[in-house]
């Protein structure tokens, strides 16, 4: 159902029009239009809503690669999306019942967002945010990697707008602005694609960005930079990717990475109080995630894994470039396209394939979250405060056994 709809609106011309397209590069063209859906009540730039369509043990969990397919919800499960969409409160009781059971007390807090066709259907949180205090749906946790997909839906914007391409060299440019000089001539030929697409050949650099090897993402950048790296690769995931499209976006604007996500992606979404924080530092609407001592993993990472979120803030995210949801659409079709993973465990431009759609999932200390847009209409997304599961794509198979147990075959008609 949703491939055909991407295959429409591929089919469409009309949506690929954006302002701003044919500017010079490396200026402050007009910000490009979202396509398609309806405008909903943006909290920026009402334009953007036109619619025209210290060193430390490190933990092996949070290095581990982000690309490990988990279990997804068959289509066959005995119910239908509009099941989910019109499910009353004993529905969603046993759904949190399920959910809760397994999250918690396993782990001491955990939120759950679930969507249907570009609308939140039901929210819940568990456990604590703190000691003492019950967590609220409106908690933000760290969601860790799935900051990927948002730096890539952000870097692809300035594409949109014509600020540079997937395929033109940025290497030396990234260089300059860490203030380092590449001794290797291959760094000029670094593209946004290849950062996006983890096809840089960049080590993965564990000790840098989870082993206080650096004191921020451009330190770990510099490193980088100064050192080897090949004129092609296969896919390799690193870290270093993203922090790298972070400073790039900086580089492009002349402004805050996290301001710049703010202007293109959140506001227009209504999105409000996301926000990067230091590894220590736990906001009074944000989940304690209990990082050891001494760690710095936030501010090293940066735009590849350091964004807080509540589980709504990142289906609505993610529903943003869902060609076949309702909704405002953050990128024409053409880009779209290009962020689509090819198949089952393989690598988009900041998504991951599973079997039942894409998505992204995220893995730091204490945390594990994941985001699935599945094939039947539903997306969803859990975020964890503690240590379980140890992959973090084993989250969907325990969303799908919540879901098996509030609508079993023939709940709906009973």
């Amino acid at each position: 159902m949703r491939r055909r709809a991407l295959l429409a609106i591929l089919g469409s011309t009309a949506l690929l029009s954006l302002a701003g397209c044919g500017q010079a590069r490396h200026t402050a063209p007009p910000a490009p239009q979202f396509v398609g859906g309806e405008a909903g009540a943006p909290g920026g730039d009402a334009q953007l809503w036109q619619v025209t369509g210290a060193r430390v043990e490190i933990d092996p969990a949070e290095v581990a690669a982000d690309v490990a397919p988990g279990e997804s919800l068959p289509d066959d499960a005995g119910w239908s999306v509009a099941d989910v969409f019109g499910a009353g409160d004993e529905a969603w009781a046993a759904f949190d019942a399920a959910l809760g059971r397994r999250l918690v007390p396993a782990n001491w807090a955990a939120g759950v967002a679930v969507m249907v066709d570009g609308q939140v259907v039901h929210a819940a949180a568990f456990g604590e945010r703190a000691v003492g205090e019950p967590a609220l749906p409106t908690d933000r946790f760290r969601v860790a990697s799935i900051s990927k997909t948002i730096t890539a839906i952000t870097a692809l914007r300035l594409v949109a707008g014509g600020q540079l391409t997937l395929d033109e060299p940025i290497g030396n440019r990234l260089a300059m602005e860490v203030s380092v000089l590449a001794r290797d001539p291959d760094v000029g030929g670094l593209t946004l694609r290849r950062l996006l697409a983890h096809t840089t050949g960049f080590a993965k650099h564990e000790g840098t960005f989870f082993g206080g090897g650096a004191a921020s993402c451009r330190d770990a950048l510099a490193g980088a930079l100064t050192g080897s790296v090949p004129p092609a690769a296969s896919y390799r995931y690193s870290n270093m990717n993203y922090c790298a499209a972070g400073v790039l976006i900086e580089a492009l604007t002349g402004k805050p990475y996290e301001q710049v996500v703010h202007e293109q992606l959140l506001e227009p979404l209504g999105i409000s109080g996301m926000r990067i924080t230091a590894t220590d530092e736990v906001g009074t609407d944000e989940i304690d995630h209990r990082p050891s001592p001494g760690r710095n993993f936030m501010e090293t990472l940066g735009a590849a894994g350091a964004w807080n979120a509540t589980p709504d803030d990142i289906v609505t995210i993610v529903n943003s470039i869902d060609p076949a949801t309702a909704g405002p659409k953050a990128l024409p079709a053409d880009l779209l396209v290009e962020m689509q993973p090819h198949g089952v465990g393989q690598y988009g431009l900041g998504l991951i394939g599973y079997p039942g759609g894409f998505g992204h999932t995220g893995t730091i200390q204490n945390a594990h979250s994941m985001v699935l847009a599945q094939l039947n209409g539903v997306t969803w997304a859990v975020t964890v405060a503690g240590q379980y599961p140890s992959e973090s794509s084993r989250l969907a198979g325990i969303v799908a056994g919540a879901f098996a147990e509030a609508f079993p075959a023939g709940r709906a008609a009973a």
